[in-house]
């Protein structure tokens, strides 16, 4: 690894902190923006509502959050770079769109009280119905799913199967239509290309 590549302790923490302060971003945003347009398509329909994916759904939570301190702590400086970058340009620019083209999700009703369903009442009484497109559950993944892919290829099956049930928690639960997780997908892929081109040209 040349001289470049390295990161430095220090330099680490600081981008550490500044990575959760821009996804802690996303609250005032979330608490502020009202109306905007449903996007969704014919297949959402179909889409059946589990309570129980809930689970995945909140675990996500704690999964970007260790993922993002492991690779403060461990991640190869070549990819820690690209990391960082791409996260925090994913996040404001969806931020941008949040306020610009604001979306929001029609929500089931929610019927009955077992926990399943409490967890989906704890979901949707913290996170209101707007800021759908694009799904921000799924660039997070999405992204670890990418830069882990070649950080640690012998897991991919574990990084691969945890993002599809991620990803699917975002619609089971009702959180999103169909063109959300497409679009957070669509902004991970374009996020990680774009790390990986800035972080190689001021090495360059």
């Amino acid at each position: 690894m040349s001289s470049h590549a390295k990161v430095s302790p220090g330099t680490r923490l600081v981008w550490l902190v500044i990575l959760f302060t821009v996804q802690l971003l996303y609250i005032p945003i979330n608490r502020t923006i009202q109306g905007g347009v449903i996007f969704d398509t014919p297949w959402d329909a179909h889409i059946p509502f589990w309570p129980i994916w809930a689970v995945p759904y909140l675990l996500s939570l704690a999964w970007w959050a260790g993922c993002s301190i492991w690779a403060a702590w461990k991640m190869p400086g070549t990819l820690y770079r690209p990391f960082v970058t791409a996260a925090i340009t994913v996040m404001l620019s969806s931020y941008v769109v949040y306020i610009l083209f604001p979306t929001y999700v029609e929500r089931p009703v929610l019927e009955g009280h077992g926990w399943p369903t409490e967890l989906v009442r704890l979901i949707y009484s913290s996170d209101r119905l707007n800021n759908a497109f694009p799904s921000g559950h799924t660039y997070n993944t999405m992204l670890i799913l990418f830069f882990w892919w070649h950080w640690k290829p012998k897991l991919r099956w574990l990084w691969l199967g945890i993002s599809i049930v991620i990803v699917l928690s975002t619609l089971f639960t009702g959180q999103h239509n169909l063109p959300d997780p497409i679009g957070g997908i669509i902004w991970a892929w374009l996020g990680y290309h774009f790390g990986m081109w800035w972080a190689g040209r001021r090495e360059g």
